[in-house]
């Protein structure tokens, strides 16, 4: 048997539907000796049965873990052979063939060992008509900017570096991808790699695109500020895929006013002001939202346009803005649009409870 190369871990949860599409995908690679390592956190869907049959022969592995993404993916990292490790999800698929190899050529080119690869993302919808929504994430995603790389658009790297990172952080509930990411940009490089993955964007088409990403907006800022607070008293942040549904967004906006009354006002003011500085440094995202739209209208592919407003608002805003006063500005305006926010889901969700 060839030495194994590559190591692709890949935790799933009760993902029975997704396997066979996963496993064929993968067979389908070409020029790379791989392992595939299936870390399980306690299906009960019978997925983990059909593995057990399907991996009968062969050098791939199951791997049973505790639930929790970060979790299982540090026990899948383990027992890995290989020198380079992939972390991807269950729903993760490449339409190249040459995909993982040509990915593996272009990191390896560098000769940098400090360096990881994200592959350029692409979601798959059931209705695949233009939608600038979903062409402003994908292009996004393609940025490597702070907090733009997450899981979704897959992990490759060396095993050593992912030792010296220590793993991924197995106390979030969510977001240790994101958490994962920006500790190796603080060591290390991201590099886009020149293939395309394709994901499912099942969970938005249930949950709704602009829910899931407000709700997950709120989440970026609480993890980035520390306010563990959030995520011990919001368990349903973020559900397995078979128990999700359309996601009442005013429900959080209501949790997030009930724990700052709990904590009181000076505490809760700190959470505000962290949070002000935070959003800040993200508000090229309406340049860059303006950008994307345009070329969207232009029929120009994406991560193909040009950055135009973005690449004018960019200096003159952080001049401006990169200082107390305009941390202090962006904090008022930050409680102005949570209120504001506040009153539109109410208008639109009507009154939910706190579960």
């Amino acid at each position: 048997m060839n030495q194994v190369e590559l190591s692709i871990v890949i935790p799933i949860l009760n993902e029975r539907d997704e396997l066979p599409d996963l496993l064929a995908d993968l067979r389908r690679q070409q020029q790379v000796d791989f392992e595939l390592l299936v870390v399980d956190g306690g299906s009960t869907d019978g997925g983990l049965e059909w593995l057990q049959d399907e991996f009968r022969q062969g050098s791939h592995t199951i791997v049973s873990a505790p639930a929790g993404r970060g979790r299982q993916m540090n026990c899948g990292a383990e027992q890995a052979k290989a020198d380079w490790l992939l972390f991807l999800h269950v729903d993760s698929r490449f339409a190249d063939p040459l995909a993982l190899r040509k990915a593996l050529d272009s990191v390896q080119r560098t000769g940098s060992r400090n360096l990881a690869g994200h592959f350029a993302l692409k979601f798959r919808r059931a209705e695949e008509t233009p939608s600038v929504g979903y062409y402003y994430y994908e292009w996004k995603a393609r940025l490597g900017r702070p907090e733009t790389i997450h899981g979704d658009q897959g992990f490759l790297l060396r095993s050593d570096f992912y030792q010296q990172l220590g793993g991924f952080c197995e106390t979030l509930p969510v977001m240790e991808d994101t958490d994962f990411a920006e500790r190796l940009r603080e060591v290390g490089q991201w590099q886009l790699l020149p293939v395309e993955i394709s994901t499912s964007a099942r969970r938005f088409e249930v949950e709704g695109l602009w829910q899931r990403q407000l709700l997950g907006a709120l989440i970026m800022c609480f993890r980035a500020v520390g306010w563990d607070r959030f995520f011990e008293a919001a368990p349903g942040v973020y559900r397995q895929q078979s128990k999700t549904e359309k996601l009442q967004v005013r429900s959080f906006f209501q949790l997030i006013r009930k724990l700052f009354s709990e904590m009181g006002r000076s505490a809760a003011w700190r959470i505000w002001r962290k949070s002000g500085a935070y959003v800040r440094g993200h508000a090229w995202q309406l340049t860059f939202a303006l950008d994307a739209r345009r070329a969207f209208r232009r029929g120009i592919p994406v991560g193909q346009g040009r950055m135009t407003l973005t690449r004018l608002f960019e200096p003159s805003y952080d001049l401006l803005t990169d200082n107390p006063f305009g941390r202090f500005a962006a904090t008022v305006l930050l409680r102005i649009w949570f209120e504001l926010t506040d009153i539109w889901l109410r208008s639109k969700e009507g009154k939910t409870d706190l579960s």
